[in-house]
């Protein structure tokens, strides 16, 4: 069961075109398109006549014309031509494509999930991130896991790091970063603040010698990171390592039961755009290349497959998750007494 009356980030905007677009989100395929209007128009993705995708159709006329027999639905679902019939033929109100709200905000298109809003609730944000699209690079991908395992990883577990991608962290100069110290998290409303330091192990002699030191060595300064996460409940997170102002925001959207779109995108100051946007493409390929396929391989191992409070041993390290999963755990009990 996916979490209702939320607007949910399923796809970025940019993929939107003139062709409809196949997607599949929250259990339900559904197929993209633009009207005559350039407003993006989002409904259930097989003709009600007989099944075909009009994701395979074409836009004509403002209209989504079926692959199969030409059957043409205007924006609002609405079949408006059946070319078999004639152009004068009655069209029952059965023919008709469920169309869902969608908004397009920030460079993505949001879906609403929920019952019919009265008045529009806010699409969810981080008002620091620069919406030019000349000061980030994003990237997507689909894994076969479970939302719950999904978010744990992507969006929350920063303690993974060292040993879940080892190569990347010792070229980066994190190899022997594995302590999570200081570290604390708390809830603000539906945000989860995170923030702590990364940093080696020390003996209880090194720390006698270095702690009244004002002036850290270069490799110390190198293994050691400031953090402060964010996670806008449930899918929404940014990362700000504090490494020159560059942040990661990431996306996280089930698919299905078994499955979660990923979306991440590289935020980096810098004052001339092409070089901001060049640095950004270098992150984002060495997160979709380097980083997220050993997080992959290590997530398809996981038993069970979904995650929850009552299946993992948690520690310390893991309180942003616990807290996640608390807040997770109330929503569902909210969404199913609605459904009652």
């Amino acid at each position: 069961m996916f979490l209702k009356n939320k607007w949910w980030a399923i796809a970025e905007s940019q993929m939107i075109n003139k062709k409809p677009v196949a997607l599949r989100r929250l259990g339900m395929d559904l197929v993209l398109w633009r009207d005559s209007s350039g407003k993006v128009v989002c409904q259930a993705q097989h003709c009600p006549h007989r099944g075909a995708s009009l994701a395979l159709g074409k836009v004509v006329d403002g209209c989504l014309q079926c692959p199969y027999h030409g059957f043409r639905f205007d924006n609002q679902g609405n079949c408006t031509l059946m070319p078999c019939e004639g152009e004068k033929a009655h069209i029952s109100s059965k023919m008709r494509v469920k169309p869902y709200e969608v908004k397009e905000a920030h460079g993505l298109v949001w879906l609403w999930w929920g019952e019919a809003q009265s008045e529009q609730s806010q699409i969810p944000w981080f008002e620091e991130l620069q919406n030019h699209p000349k000061r980030w690079a994003s990237g997507m991908m689909s894994w076969n896991v479970p939302f719950t395992r999904a978010v744990e990883s992507l969006l929350i577990d920063l303690h993974h790091f060292v040993f879940a991608h080892h190569n990347v962290a010792r070229l980066s100069g994190f190899g022997s970063s594995t302590l999570l110290d200081p570290f604390d998290a708390k809830v603000e409303g539906e945000v989860i603040h995170t923030w702590g330091r990364i940093r080696p192990q020390k003996s209880d002699d090194q720390n006698s010698n270095h702690q009244n030191s004002n002036h850290p060595t270069l490799s110390q300064s190198m293994s050691v990171a400031n953090f402060r996460h964010r996670l806008h409940f449930p899918n929404l997170a940014i990362f700000d390592f504090g490494f020159g102002g560059i942040k990661l925001f990431v996306v996280a959207t089930p698919i299905d039961e078994e499955n979660t779109w990923a979306y991440f995108r590289y935020y980096t100051p810098f004052s001339m755009p092409w070089v901001s946007q060049l640095i950004s493409r270098a992150f984002v390929w060495v997160e979709l290349n380097l980083v997220q396929p050993d997080d992959y391989k290590i997530l398809m191992s996981t038993r069970p497959r979904k995650s929850g409070l009552k299946v993992n041993n948690f520690v310390r390290a893991d309180k942003g998750i616990v807290l996640w999963h608390k807040l997770y755990e109330q929503a569902q009990t909210i969404s199913k007494s609605e459904n009652t």
